[in-house]
């Protein structure tokens, strides 16, 4: 089987970029060849990683218009058994190529993340979304919203595909740590854009310094334009020396924080699914999640982690302290997210291939 990805980005940091990046892994795992066109992904980035010979990447660093004359010249030259599309700001163009003829009967595959479909869609997808072969939802929410937001779309054609844990989670962290950080301590893992603000960093902020616990640290990584006004939010609560960012961390650090942290905290009031959630249960990490959107797919009350209002402190704070508070919880947590994330887990790695042999060898009825 031939395949053609058309993708935004393949190898920059972020949960759409690790969705694709598993998506690859499992085609390889199948034996499926790719042929991958990434609109913001350079040659350069392209070349730091090792290739399969099953897959081809071209890059177009960020020009929509030498992407959309790649993907044309593509289908021109070559037929496809199935185009998989992994991101709606592609679907309207590359729809429009398939109405010239030249892929008008291939089975076409659109995945469906998060806010990118939530926020309104243009009349434009919509007819677009009304001739996909399938569109992969992420969660159940993101398959209502769309239902809600696109009259007329055929429920039939849209079909819940998780995320998983990719294969590169495997080892386990040596243990050594980072000197800077401190012995008992919280972990957030998230962008800080100014955009991005309804991830509930500020919440996690303003529950610690409720916390009875004084000597609890929170532990934040990632980097972004808003990282200075949470350190300003930090300052205001007194709790500034309490508050650790990271901007950037290996691999190998990364599975340390994970694995050394009291809780990871993430009350995110939007997120399409939560491929953080997934980490921090593989490296043992009990997990606070706002009770919002995606993260009900990923996290379960009690059983996998703690859910918690979006927005409500107090209610935070009251999680944070009943996690420290009682390792017999921890250690339940614990065990429920190891469950989800290894062996039989619905979200391994083998079982995001099984469900990707599933959607490709099913016989699809053509496109609109």
């Amino acid at each position: 089987m031939r395949v053609l990805l058309l993708l935004t980005d393949l190898y920059a940091n972020g949960g759409i970029q690790r969705f694709n990046r598993t998506f690859l892994a499992a085609c390889v795992r199948m034996d499926v060849r790719c042929d991958v066109l990434s609109l913001h992904d350079t040659e350069a980035s392209i070349g730091r990683h090792a290739a399969d010979p099953k897959v081809c990447v071209r890059g177009f660093g960020g020009h929509r218009l030498a992407f959309i004359a790649a993907a044309f010249a593509t289908l021109w030259r070559r037929r496809y058994d199935r185009i998989f599309i992994g991101h709606i700001n592609l679907l309207v163009p590359i729809l429009a190529i398939a109405r010239l003829g030249l892929a008008t009967w291939t089975p076409t595959y659109l995945v469906a993340h998060g806010i990118e479909v939530w926020c309104g869609i243009s009349p434009a997808r919509q007819r677009a979304l009304r001739r996909i072969t399938r569109v992969l939802c992420v969660s159940h929410y993101t398959r209502t919203r769309l239902q809600e937001l696109v009259p007329g779309l055929d429920p039939a054609r849209l079909r819940i595909f998780p995320n998983a844990l990719s294969e590169i989670w495997r080892c386990q962290p040596d243990g050594d740590g980072q000197s800077i950080v401190p012995e008992r301590y919280i972990l957030s893992v998230t962008r800080l854009h100014r955009g991005d603000r309804y991830k509930g960093l500020v919440t996690v902020i303003e529950a610690l310094s409720m916390v009875a616990d004084t000597d609890l640290h929170h532990v934040v990584v990632g980097h972004g334009n808003d990282a200075a006004f949470l350190q300003g939010v930090a300052f205001r609560l007194g709790i500034a020396h309490r508050i650790h960012f990271l901007n950037r961390v290996s691999d190998d650090e990364l599975m340390d924080l994970y694995a050394r942290c009291m809780a990871f905290v993430l009350p995110s009031g939007k997120e399409g699914f939560g491929i953080v959630f997934l980490e921090a249960m593989y490296f043992g990490a009990p997990v606070i999640a706002a009770a919002e959107k995606g993260a009900l797919d990923v996290v379960r009350h009690e059983e996998t982690g703690l859910l918690v209002r979006f927005g409500d402190v107090p209610a935070l704070c009251a999680a944070i302290e009943r996690i420290i508070a009682d390792p017999a919880l921890r250690e339940r947590l614990r065990r429920g997210g190891k469950a989800a994330v290894t062996d039989a887990g619905a979200f391994t790695f083998e079982r995001f291939v099984e469900r990707s042999r599933e959607m490709f060898l099913a016989a699809p009825e053509s496109n609109a």
